[in-house]
């Protein structure tokens, strides 16, 4: 089975760190403060002959980081990681793209926009916006979807021909569609399932499934199924899980899914990939045939983020 990551971070939190990153938000994975592509790629291995790793997306980490940080400070500290991580990949023979971070909020966003599409690995952006709960940042600079300067900066990534990732709250998914909707043109994807706890597939189980049905109805708005474990840290033995990630896919069709590792974060709670891809196979294996799970474990994601146009 080809193994396209659709989801994967890299960091350096050494103290003086070119990376962009910060160590106050970001963790050692296994004690190493760089956590690199070659040790990532080991942790891939880790999966099992069963399964062959042809690349993937790096997902940005600084929209956690430099709490309180704004404006030319923070851009500079996106613009490193982009840089960091360039280098990091420029030695694969494998397929690899860049999700960066920018803060769309900010008046200056088209200038880092500007200067991160010039890189060919940029294909997107990802800035949290989980707002109550809020993820680090969030606490200080709000809903991000009710601030205007921040949806004008979102209109701004058509023009650059980026997707946009979203890591949102079910609560949020309502305004977030208001918003896609009106550019169209923009691709999304939708990280870790839409980010639910075990309270959101239950008591509040409306709120969610209301609000991806919305998301599902936007024609290039795509689903991540990662980050199982922020529902159930043993999700293998949830039956609530099994059925919500099935009915996840129904929902959008089996075109627009795709299993991501969430790696290092998932292997620091204890999901190595033996584990995780065991467990993903285990999810679809009696539901689909093989050439719907090739799409679920590479095909989808590298759709999704256009590369076709990667020249290795």
């Amino acid at each position: 089975m080809e193994v396209w990551d659709p989801h994967f971070h890299l960091w350096d939190v050494t103290e003086n760190t070119q990376s962009g990153h910060d160590s106050s938000q970001l963790f050692a994975p296994k004690d190493n403060p760089v956590y690199s592509l070659d040790l990532y790629k080991q942790d891939m291995l880790e999966a099992g002959s069963g399964f062959e790793h042809s690349g993937g997306a790096f997902v940005e980490a600084v929209s956690v980081c430099h709490i309180g940080v704004t404006g030319d400070e923070f851009a500079s500290a996106c613009l490193a990681e982009t840089r960091w991580v360039s280098k990091q990949l420029s030695n694969s023979n494998n397929c690899f793209i860049i999700i960066s971070s920018a803060s769309l909020e900010d008046v200056n966003a088209g200038k880092i926009l500007t200067q991160l599409a010039e890189n060919p690995l940029v294909r997107g952006i990802r800035q949290i916006i989980n707002y109550e709960p809020s993820w680090p940042r969030n606490e200080q600079l709000g809903d991000l979807l009710s601030n205007p300067r921040w949806c004008e900066g979102y209109a701004e990534l058509k023009i650059y021909s980026l997707s946009y990732d979203f890591q949102l709250n079910p609560h949020q998914f309502i305004d977030a569609v208001r918003l896609v909707e009106k550019h169209p043109d923009t691709p999304v994807i939708i990280g870790h399932l839409g980010s639910p706890t075990i309270n959101d597939l239950t008591e509040n189980k409306d709120v969610y499934w209301d609000g991806l049905n919305a998301f599902s109805d936007q024609e290039k708005t795509y689903i991540k199924i990662s980050m199982l474990s922020y529902i159930d840290k043993n999700w293998e033995q949830n039956s609530l899980v099994q059925e919500t990630v099935l009915r996840v896919i129904d929902l959008f069709g089996i075109d627009r899914c795709f299993f991501a590792s969430n790696f290092p974060v998932e292997n620091h709670f204890g999901w190595n990939a033996d584990r995780l891809y065991k467990a993903f196979v285990s999810l679809v294996d009696c539901q689909y045939k093989k050439e719907d799970q090739r799409k679920l474990f590479a095909d989808n994601a590298k759709k999704a983020y256009r590369t076709e146009t990667i020249q290795l």
